[in-house]
Formats: structure tokens, sequence, C-alpha cells
């Protein structure tokens, strides 16, 4: 017989933490646009004006005042190769002070370090993580993915044709389509597995329902997302932790603070690495394979220079943990005759920099005009404005009737910062809507004026060239045609009612989607398109599956991606 706690955990539902009722959940996730962002559907952290200092236990982030916002600083370059691309001297085995055994070496501790390590460990192999900071590193709420029971239950399905062939175009075809397809085939599996720990723990999940329905620019219904639990602390990234502990349980041991400097290959082979502790370095051969996952390179300005310029010009970088990600991973594995995907690689830059909401309605940049079709996705948004010669910002303005206009919009609309933090079936919250931008007046990332000029005169634009454009735009939303940039019709709500409003928009680096050429197996390829044997890399190590932009039509695919491939690789090397 179930007891009254079980009876209630049913994975067609939404299950709650010990001490969380699900009006309590429901309540927290009607919390606005504010809210996906928060809760990690961008895979950042909080907004500028809501950045709080980070939880100092052992499994949090890493760094001692991580608030995951940090300047980009820009590369003084010469005009030689790249530092990075001379592989410095082999460490003297006189400095190595132990050697230490094992079958996996797994050089990360983020979420697709710490899911190869419980995947493999899982299924018996003897499993040793090094990672450069102090703890295992998560952030957000969830993953996006393909299929899970928990979707099935619910009614979802994705049309995976569609899907790919979206993802595809996104990318230029320029990526490999066998590495996509192992995430479209083995992402479900791979997320019921984590599932099950997620219902043991009795953590809260849902999918986020505020995804984009647009017949040009729509997203899948797939974005998991995993909060709170019985082992869980608070502040903690529940995806990770629930992987984190499992993995501890099955064996894996962490070494912390040891970042991993070079590869150790025998001939062609990778068997290990050198690792720098406190004591000195130490050597850890890996009989099966070493898993590289150490996250992007966007913490290393060089390497941006190089391989993802335009990243440079964001607002900010808002990768957490600030200054981390310095491309470790890539560069060992170019070191050991690894070769990086073409440039330029993809990039993870939102409009998040200041408001995160804007919705569909007209922007303007700092000269007062508007540029594009705002009805686009983040990714559009961020380049767009990042395109302007008159500042790396624009405004999103709309009148008294914005959120009847957003409403009505949503069926053939939203997406990321223009819809809010809710579960699939759960209303548009309109009330913690308006809370959420009351809340940006407050902190000077939004403004709010009786009349336009008014308005014009609290953000800065140039007024002439701002009432002008305004009054051309109202001309065609009476129309019911944008003749400039081709708006649909449905997005085009006039700017005639008072009080008048505008969100403070700007593009933030996120991460870099691109890294080491693999197959679908996730193994390194060399020069020659061959693997290299015994060196693989997941996460944003990994590259092949993203090019030239990042596909979100799959929100929450770089995490997806990370729980996937560490999945299938930990299995894979387990069975060696």
């Amino acid at each position: 017989m179930k007891n009254k706690r079980e009876e209630t955990h049913d994975m067609n539902e939404i299950p709650v933490k010990k001490g969380m009722t699900r009006r309590d959940f429901l309540k927290g996730a009607a919390v606005g646009a504010v809210g996906i962002a928060t809760m990690g559907l961008l895979e950042a952290c909080t907004p500028k004006s809501e950045t709080k200092e980070p939880k100092a236990d052992a499994t949090s982030s890493a760094t001692e005042a991580d608030t995951g916002k940090s300047e980009i600083p820009a590369y003084q370059g010469t005009s030689g190769q790249p530092s990075f691309l001379t592989a410095p001297e082999p460490i003297p085995e006189s400095k190595i002070i132990k050697t230490v055994d094992t079958e996996v070496l797994v050089i990360g501790a983020g979420f697709g370090g710490v899911a190869t390590a419980c995947s493999a460990a899982e299924q018996g192999a003897k499993v040793i993580v090094v990672e450069k900071t102090a703890k295992w590193n998560g952030r957000g709420g969830g993953a996006g993915v393909l299929d899970s029971k928990f979707m099935r239950k619910q009614g979802l399905k994705i049309d995976k044709a569609k899907a790919k062939a979206e993802w595809v175009r996104t990318c230029g075809s320029r990526v490999d389509e066998s590495v996509i397809s192992t995430f479209f085939n083995r992402s479900g599996e791979a997320m019921d597995w984590l599932l099950d720990k997620a219902e043991a723990d009795h953590s809260a999940v849902m999918i986020w329902g505020g995804y984009s329905r647009s017949k040009s620019l729509p997203d899948e219904p797939g974005y998991h997302m995993i909060m709170g639990g019985d082992s869980i602390k608070e502040g903690e990234f529940a995806p990770v932790a629930l992987l984190y502990n499992a993995s501890v349980k099955a064996g894996v041991e962490y070494a912390f603070n040891a970042p991993a400097e070079q590869l150790i290959k025998d001939g062609d082979k990778v068997v290990g690495a050198v690792v720098k502790t406190a004591d000195g370095y130490v050597r850890y051969n890996a009989s099966k394979g070493v898993v590289l996952a150490t996250g992007d390179i966007a913490a290393d300005s060089e390497m941006l220079s190089y391989y993802a310029p335009i990243a440079l010009k964001a607002v900010e970088s808002q990768y957490t943990p600030a200054g981390v990600n310095t491309g470790d991973g890539h560069k060992m594995g170019i070191w050991a005759g690894a070769v990086m995907q073409d440039g330029p690689l993809p990039t993870m830059i939102h409009p998040q920099a200041y408001a995160w909401f804007h919705g569909p309605f007209m922007f303007v940049n700092n000269d007062g005009k508007r540029f594009f079709n705002e009805a686009t996705w983040v990714q559009a948004k961020s380049l767009n404005i990042m395109a302007q010669k008159c500042g790396n910002v624009a405004y999103s303005v709309f009148d008294g009737n914005w959120l009847d206009d957003l409403v009505r919009g949503l069926p053939e609309g939203g997406g990321m910062f223009w819809d809010s933090f809710r579960p699939v079936g759960a209303e548009f919250d309109t009330k913690a809507q308006q809370a959420t931008i009351d809340g940006y007046i407050d902190q000077g990332l939004a403004f709010k004026a009786d009349t336009l000029e008014g308005l014009a005169d609290k953000i800065g634009v140039n007024k002439e060239n701002f009432l002008a454009e305004v009054k051309r735009y109202n001309s065609m939303c009476e129309a019911g045609e944008d003749t400039d940039f081709f708006k649909e019709k449905i997005f085009l709500t006039p700017i005639k009612k008072g009080p008048f409003y505008a969100t403070k928009v700007g593009p933030a680096l996120l991460a870099i989607v691109g890294g080491l050429i693999t197959n679908a197996d996730m193994q390194c390829l060399d020069s020659d398109g061959k693997p290299i044997p015994g060196l693989y890399a997941v996460g944003n190590t990994a590259g092949s599956a993203n090019a030239v932009d990042y596909p979100i039509n799959v929100p929450g695919n770089s995490h997806g991606r990370c729980l996937t491939y560490g999945y299938v690789v930990g299995q894979n090397l387990a069975k060696m």
C-alpha cells in the first residue's frame, strides 16, 4: 500500500518538495517574465537589480562572490598565432608527486561532467572527476529534451523531424546531423533517468508552458524544470545536485581545487591527465577514457577574439561561475590533436542585460528609430541591437493596452522574454506581469510616462525621431501591414493610450556553444576526421551540434545536451 506521500507523487502531476504545497509551487510559477530567467530557462543568473550573493555551501557555485555578472575584457592581441594554439612543454615526471589509477577520468564537474560520471558509475565503472573550482557547478532550473515520460503523461509530443529541420536551418546546415540525432534519439531516455532521481527525491517537476507558438519561429514543449527535493539545499541547481548525490552514492570520487593542465598520450591514445593540486602535480591514469567537460570559452578573451569575436560586443557576460570557463578542455584537446569546429563559433547571446521582458512591441534604438521586426526570437533581438551604431541598447515601447495586446498575441507567439514562467496548461498571469514591469520601473530598468514626449525624455532617445517613428508605427498598425519590417498583423499593436511604457533591453553573453569536433559517440576527432582513442567531450566543450547560432527551438538544449551526451558517454565507457 502506498503511503499518503507516495499517493501525491504522480509524475503526471507536479510533485512537490516536503513542506511545499502545490499551490506554493504554482504561485511561484506565476511570477512573470523575470521568473523565466531566474528559474534558469535562459541558463543564466538573476537580473542585474536582483543579483544575490551565493550560498557558501559545499555543492553550489565556485567563486566567493559569484554573481554571474562580469565585464567582457577586450583582447589586446597580436598579429601572430594565438598563444593557446601552442602546446606547453610536458610537465616533467620529477614534478609528479603521485599516480592514481581509474577507468574513467572526467575533467570538469558541471552538468555534463557530473552526468557522465553518474552514468558510468551506475553501470559499474570506476570513475574519478577532477574540478578546478571548490565545488560542483550548476545553474538554472532544468533542461530541454525531445521526449520523456513526464511529457507523454501530459500528452506532449514533439515532431522530431520538424524540430530537427529547424535546428539545422538555424545552424546554417553546418552541423554534424549524426551528433544531433544522438541528442534527439536519446534525450528522452536520459531525461527519464534524471526524472527517476527527481521522483525519488520528491523534487518538483514541470514543463515550461511559455514556449513560442509562432508558425515561423516555433519552440518545442520540452523544457523540464526541476526544483527542490529532500536532499537539495536552498539555492542549488537541482538537476546537477541530484546527479552529483547519485554519483557519490555510486562510488564516484571527486577531487576539487584540482585543475587538469595536460592530457597524457600513449602513442595516439589519450590515457590520462596531469592535474595540479595544492600538494603538487598528480597523474591520473584512465584505462577506458578521458572526458573533457570543462564548459565553454566565455571567460578567455583571447579565445573569444579568435573563435567568436561577436561575443566581445555584448554588454556583459552572465555566465556562472564568473571567470571560470576559460576553455581549458578545448586547449588540452587541441594540444592532444583534436580539432575545433569551423568558426566563428555559435554564441548564446540573449537580450537580458537590463530588463528581461519586452514581448513583440516596437523597439527603438538610442536615436529613437525603429530598426527590425520585433516579433522574433531572442538571438535575433540581441544581434539586431548589437548592430546599432548609436549604442548597444534598445527600448521596447508599449502603451496602456499592453497586457491585452500581449495576451491576444500569445496563441501565435510567445517564448523567452515574451511569455512568462508558467507550467504547461496554466493561464498567463497578467497581474504578475504588471508587477514585473512596476518592479522594473522602481529599479530604473523600465520607464513610465503620461505622454509620449515625457517617455522620450525619460529614456533619453532622440525625441523628434521617436515621435515620428511612433506616428508611422501607429499608421501601419491601423492599416494592418508593416511595410517597414513585415511584422505579423496580430503583433501590430498601436501606441496611443496612456500611460506609456518602455523597458531597457541589452544583449548579454551566456555561453559559447561550440567546441571540439566530435562524432555521434562524442569521441574527439583529429584533423583526418578519425576518433582519437580514449578522448571524449561533452557539454559546451564539444562541438558539431551547433554552428552559426544557438537553436533555441528546443529551449534549454544546452543543458539537455549536457544531460544526454553525459548519459550516453558514461554508458558507452562503462561497457568498454
